[in-house]
């Protein structure tokens, strides 16, 4: 049994007539013809009644008949949605992020991606960096955002690197300065990382080299964390171009706070994960590249 015989019967059942249903299929009376045939040679015995030149169903033809239309009606479905999915209009994205960046970076991308696409869900989660990886470990998530801060060759890491800037008050005099630099902070309170972070790892070696003092007032675990304390002038911060963009977007007529470059560089590693163990849907790779794009246009903007 297969579908051309399907749509044969069909189309002889509606109209009637072998002729007819030929026409419409685009096919010769004699192929529709050797079609029903071999569908009743599957299923045992006639469907049809042969009479005065004529073909009558069978009681048992009307069953099959309403069968035939539920399995077309079904393919015909399974063909539009199949389209969707390849024209990136339908399917599910499960995506892990970093809290600091799951507020209002992620929720803005995303809503920017399924936007024109109504029939696409997205499931997000927020963890930490080494929480992220291992979701995407599991081959389970489709997309992941996070600071690079291992390897895995269960995933896949497509790298964007930046300089981290430095954030002070906007009523601080530093806020007018071009390039702020370790003397310019000797001695002065700053909130940072948590000691095992590579931010605040590379802090240390920057100040111990320079022969300044880096003097953390406020210990924390994220950059948003950092902010209250920075805009208040109690710490100056090192962040990534990310996180600030995260405050601007996080607090919209809230300019308290100056990102300035800051040397000698820190470098902050990002990556945008994917799982390395399975295919990627057409859908996780258009937002994988969107969300590149995007970590690029902010480090270049």
């Amino acid at each position: 049994m297969n579908l051309r015989q399907l749509r044969a019967f069909q189309e002889v059942m509606l109209t009637g007539s072998v002729t007819e249903a030929a026409r419409n299929m685009g096919r010769t009376q004699p192929a529709v013809s050797a079609l029903i045939a071999g569908l009743e040679e599957v299923v045992g015995y006639n469907l049809f009644e042969r009479r005065g030149g004529r073909l009558h169903p069978v009681p048992e033809a009307h069953f099959l008949l309403t069968e035939v239309r539920s399995i077309l009606d079904r393919l015909g479905g399974l063909r539009e949605t199949m389209r969707g999915i390849g024209a990136l209009e339908v399917g599910h994205l499960r995506i892990a992020c970093m809290p600091v960046y799951a507020e209002k970076l992620m929720p803005r991308l995303i809503s920017r991606f399924v936007k024109s696409r109504g029939d696409v869900t997205i499931s997000l989660v927020s963890q930490s960096s080494e929480r992220v990886y291992e979701r995407l470990a599991s081959q389970l998530f489709d997309v992941g955002f996070a600071e690079v801060a291992t390897q895995s060759p269960l995933v896949n890491a497509d790298e964007v690197a930046m300089d981290c800037v430095c954030a002070v008050a906007t009523t601080d005099p530093l806020a007018e300065k071009q390039v702020i630099t370790p003397a310019d902070l000797d001695g002065r309170a700053v909130a940072s990382f948590l000691p095992q972070h590579f931010i605040r790892r590379r802090l240390h070696e920057i100040f111990e080299a320079a022969g300044c003092e880096l003097r953390v007032r406020f210990e924390v675990q994220n950059a948003a964390s950092q902010y209250e304390f920075v805009q208040n002038g109690l710490a100056f911060a090192i962040m990534s171009p990310l996180s600030a963009q995260n405050y601007r977007l996080t607090r919209p007529g809230r300019d308290r706070i100056a990102f300035l470059p800051f040397r000698p560089q820190v470098r902050y590693r990002i990556a945008v994960l994917t799982p390395a163990r399975k295919p990627l849907s057409r859908l996780a790779r258009a937002f994988a590249a969107l969300l590149k794009k995007e970590a690029q246009s902010i480090v270049g903007g």
